[in-house]
């Protein structure tokens, strides 16, 4: 976050605007729904590069048979989301992303607006999904972004697949905003980090939220920078608390010190999320039970 704040410091002067004004927004294409009730809904909430928990999580799922019928996703759960929406298998998600780097999503490009145009990102989703249209998942999917114009949450659910997750994974300040449907589109979690009262709008029975953030740091900020970089991190986990008081199951994961683009961590995020699965499912059957 440190370095992010620092690129924002040096290109905010003197910098020519992001045209809000002249956005002219489009219809968003419908999310058709769940062809059955929804019975189970699984909301995967954003984290950087502590997304790799969601495939632990996925996998620990799969093994005591729980499958969701709805994937709501944001930002690295959106990405996360949409490949499993695809091809449900845990196990083709831990191959395809456990050794993933940092380089092969996000290439450095520096603008006015971010360090990177997201190309990278949209490349390796070409190179992965099997669908571009929603319609054509496997798991109905939802991806959720912010307008930068209105502040409203988006709901991403039908058309093509790509630049949704792309709007929803588009962190302010490291990616440019995507301008999608006549809008300019960021991060959904800038809105709701853990979309629960999405999956809830589509009359899930039980909703499973994975919050994949961490705790405050321990370190004592000792500048400017990362006293800016605190405050946005207590706003994001008061955001967080708010968003998840729906969910019928949080899984929390409590990562401490790992950094939203680290790619050292990718195994220890991994074994995390399978722990903190296994230590919840006892309350996940019951609560699917009744």
């Amino acid at each position: 976050m440190r370095h992010v704040l620092f690129i924002l410091v040096l290109f905010c002067a003197g910098c020519t605007s992001l045209k809000l004004s002249q956005a002219n927004p489009e219809p968003i294409p419908q999310f058709q729904g769940a062809e059955k009730p929804v019975k189970v809904a699984l909301v995967l909430g954003g984290g950087g590069a502590k997304g790799v928990a969601h495939i632990g999580v996925l996998q620990e799922l799969e093994k005591a048979g729980i499958r969701p019928d709805l994937i709501v996703g944001c930002s690295s759960g959106a990405i996360i989301g949409a490949l499993y929406a695809d091809h449900p298998s845990s196990n083709r998600l831990e191959e395809l992303l456990i050794d993933l780097k940092r380089s092969d999503l996000v290439n450095i490009s520096f603008s006015r607006f971010g360090m990177t145009k997201g190309t990278m990102l949209e490349k390796f989703l070409q190179n992965h999904l099997e669908a571009f249209q929603f319609h054509e998942l496997k798991i109905p999917f939802i991806a959720v972004a912010t307008d930068l114009a209105t502040g409203e949450l988006v709901e991403l659910g039908g058309g093509p697949i790509i630049p949704a997750v792309h709007a929803s994974s588009a962190v302010p300040g490291v990616f440019n905003p995507v301008y999608y449907l006549g809008r300019y589109l960021i991060d959904g979690g800038v809105v709701s980090p853990i979309p629960v009262g999405i999956a809830k709008k589509y009359g899930a029975k039980v909703v499973i939220a994975v919050d994949i953030g961490e705790g405050l740091t321990k370190k004592d900020p000792s500048n400017l920078f990362a006293i800016a970089e605190r405050s946005v991190h207590i706003s994001y986990k008061k955001l967080t608390e708010y968003a998840v008081q729906e969910a019928d199951v949080l899984i929390q994961m409590d990562f401490e010190d790992i950094g939203m683009f680290s790619d050292k961590h990718n195994r220890e995020i991994y074994k995390r999320g399978r722990e903190k699965t296994r230590e919840m499912l006892p309350q996940i059957k019951t609560v699917i039970q009744d």
